[in-house]
């Protein structure tokens, strides 16, 4: 199924080079852990996924979510942009293999002499070169590529829920509509009849004109807002299919369900953000890069080695060196063999052979030293004591979401219970002006307040499954 073939590529793109080289464990260990916090979304979905059956699947939220997962181009581009950082990551641990490389020139030279002569050379050589190891603190370019690693995979991370919430958002939006679209035909199909009772009433002499105009005018106020809520549920569903990934304009036809409701605990709901916050793993990850910095602080007082020696003759020669890139020392050996002769005969089996080592012993640089050390440590504790506030913070603003979901939730109660005395209030005044014992002032009063309750009910819906979405958001948690 296209869901378990979505989810082993991602999890070759975390893991397809976590084992090429034992010197890169940070690589794996920043994979393995957005693996693992991916795996448990996953897992629920291909789950749900698969208790739907293997038949044509419906628009229903399990299925949405993972086409979004599948074909959402901006989590395409997100892992495209991991695909492009594990190239450079290729690039960077290429100095790791053997590189083979075929040199030729063609060098020509004409005297000024009065036969013209020209003296040329054609000459070519293979050369070989590789680097065998390293030691020191980590490569400058790994580093480089192993932060931009992060950043890939945990914006991909963050991207995913990000366009999770909007489907599960706009899902529920538009299932909401369909309620609410129901709710309107259903008032305006009541409107109606009491138009044509007015109507009727009018042609008898019962009723005047007024009671027909106010009648009729019930009705165009519900055929207004079916009209503007069948609208905007056309656009919700044509957004439901961009972020999905399907051809815009197609039919959509979600399958109905329960009323929406959060029956997670708020203690749990904290819990769930803190392990699931993008922004908490990403600074813990780059806290243990900065404890790795300052556990290689130490490398400034070892002594700074360079090494070069090789051996050569007419046509061959080969090499070793040891230098430092940066901070890193690192042994490469090379070698090169002369495809056509370029010293005279009579060098052709001598052989030279070089060698050359420094060593520069650092004993005292004034107050350097000290002071990067002292910085580093200082970057440690700002970061440990960000990675802290981050924690509070993320507790703060998903209690905070909390109750303002609860909030909406007791507000949309109340809403109801208006609605339904307005509508009852207005009922009741529209017999009492039939029997001439309510003014017209009083009616219309009752007719508006009654519209204007039932427009903040359908908002307070809307607004109680935007909360909901904001505080899933939060906490990572889809269903």
């Amino acid at each position: 199924m296209q869901i378990f073939l979505t989810w082993f590529t991602l999890a070759s793109i975390l893991a397809q080079t976590s084992s090429t080289y034992s010197c890169t464990r940070v690589f794996y260990t920043v994979k393995m852990a957005i693996l693992m916090r991916l795996s448990s979304l996953w897992l629920f979905l291909s789950t749900a996924f698969v208790a739907a059956g293997a038949q044509e699947p419906a628009f229903n939220l399990s299925y949405c979510l993972d086409t979004a997962m599948q074909h959402n181009r901006e989590l395409l581009q997100a892992r495209a942009a991991i695909h492009q950082v594990e190239g450079d990551r290729v690039v960077v641990h290429s100095r790791f293999l053997p590189h083979l490389s075929l040199t030729a020139n063609y060098d020509a030279e004409r005297d000024g002499g009065a036969d013209g002569r020209t003296d040329d050379q054609l000459a070519s050589s293979l050369r070989f070169s590789q680097r065998l190891f390293e030691y020191g603190p980590d490569f400058a370019d790994e580093v480089q590529v192993r932060e931009a690693l992060r950043q890939a995979l945990y914006g991909y991370e963050d991207k995913v829920y990000e366009v999770l919430s909007s489907v599960w958002e706009t899902y529920h939006i538009i299932l909401l509509q369909d309620r609410q679209i129901a709710i309107r035909r259903e008032s305006r199909e009541n409107f109606q009849t009491t138009y044509e009772r007015q109507l009727a009433r009018f042609e008898r002499h019962l009723a005047t004109e007024s009671d027909v105009l106010n009648a009729q005018l019930n009705v165009l106020n519900e055929d207004l807002a079916l009209n503007n809520l069948v609208r905007d549920q056309f656009n919700n569903k044509m957004t439901l299919l961009r972020l999905i990934g399907r051809p815009i304009g197609i039919e959509v036809g979600l399958e109905s369900g329960e009323s929406v409701q959060f029956a997670i605990e708020q203690d749990r709901a904290v819990e769930l953000a803190i392990s699931n916050s993008v922004s908490i793993a990403l600074a813990h990850a780059r806290l243990g890069e900065q404890q790795r910095v300052l556990r290689e602080i130490d490398w400034q007082y070892s002594p700074d080695l360079s090494l070069s020696t090789g051996v050569e003759d007419g046509r061959r020669n080969a090499r070793l060196s040891l230098d430092k890139q940066g901070q890193t020392w690192g042994a490469d050996l090379s070698s090169e063999y002369a495809l056509s002769e370029a010293d005279a005969p009579e060098l052709r089996d001598q052989s030279r052979w070089s060698a050359q080592i420094e060593a520069r012993i650092p004993i005292f640089e004034g107050s350097s030293r000290t002071g990067r050390e002292a910085r580093e440590k200082a970057v440690l504790r700002q970061r440990q004591i960000a990675l802290r506030d981050l924690n509070t913070s993320v507790e703060l603003n998903v209690r905070q979401a909390y109750q303002s979901m609860l909030e909406s939730q007791e507000r949309q109660r109340i809403q109801e219970e208006r609605v339904r005395i307005a509508r009852r209030r207005l009922e009741i005044n529209q017999i009492l002006k039939e029997k001439g014992q309510a003014d017209e002032t009083l009616l219309e009063n009752f007719r508006t307040q009654f519209f204007n309750e039932q427009d903040r009910l359908f908002l307070d819906q809307a607004t109680y499954i935007r909360r909901i979405a904001a505080l899933r958001r939060q906490i990572g948690y889809f269903e």
